[in-house]
């Protein structure tokens, strides 16, 4: 192969990590090789490195940790082919360890929520979910995440379905949702004496407020009030 030849270069080199990749032979969250390495190994420019390396973590096949490198996405966070916020990948890409702890799941069933039935155009007969999830960077708390789903489109969710499991992607694959659009807004704001309850903060701190809604056949069914500090906000808002 003619090594001036660029693309050729690019595209044994791309084919290859993705074929060690569906093949297991690179496993999940498994580190590739330095971009150093990785231009020795297919006699590349650090250039060519990172273009192929971009283009797997846009095609989802790897994801980045700052200052650590690139490592292998999980097969069930790949191919989801929805937008949505990416909280766990977020935490990753700040060179952080994520953790999700599920602090409340309930079906409600009493009417209330009148603000959520509102929109969501329910009866106070239907059920609601509500679900509460604290995500941790290493050790510290930095995403607090409140969601309440309709009952009628998401029936049957257990409890060990979604324990420490992100929630989007686990309805995304379980309920073949195809056409469901998330719409986030964002606000900043400061920690109060309550929120700093959540979090490793001071009162005066600030604090980054997501809403987030999804809308399936131009129905909302999907809710979700979410908070976060520290330097969470700038690897999230821009997933």
């Amino acid at each position: 192969m003619d090594k001036n030849n660029n693309y050729p270069l690019y595209q044994t080199m791309l084919d290859d990590l993705i074929r060690q990749i569906e093949s297991g032979e690179l496993k999940e969250d498994e580190k590739l090789p330095s971009e150093q390495q990785l231009g020795k190994d297919y006699q590349v420019s650090r250039i060519t490195v990172r273009r192929a390396l971009a283009e797997l973590e846009q095609r989802q096949y790897i994801y980045k940790k700052q200052g650590q490198g690139s490592f292998v996405l999980k097969k069930d966070k790949q191919d989801l082919g929805i937008r949505f916020v990416d909280t766990e990948r977020a935490i990753k890409n700040m060179g952080m360890d994520p953790k999700i702890v599920l602090k409340n799941f309930q079906i409600i069933v009493d009417g209330s929520e009148k603000k959520i039935r509102d929109l969501m155009s329910l009866t106070n007969d239907d059920y609601i979910y509500k679900i509460e999830q604290l995500y941790y960077a290493d050790a510290s708390p930095v995403y607090f995440e409140r969601t309440y789903l309709k009952y009628s489109r998401f029936p049957g969710i257990k409890l060990s379905e979604i324990t420490n499991n992100e929630l989007i992607p686990f309805l995304i694959k379980k309920y073949q949702l195809k056409q469901i659009q998330f719409m986030k807004r964002s606000s900043a704001t400061l920690v109060t004496a309550s929120t700093r309850k959540l979090f490793d903060a001071n009162v005066g701190d600030p604090l980054i407020k997501i809403v987030d809604q999804g809308v399936d056949h131009q129905n909302l069914v999907y809710y979700s009030e979410a908070a976060t500090v520290g330097a969470l906000p700038m690897f999230l808002i821009d997933e």
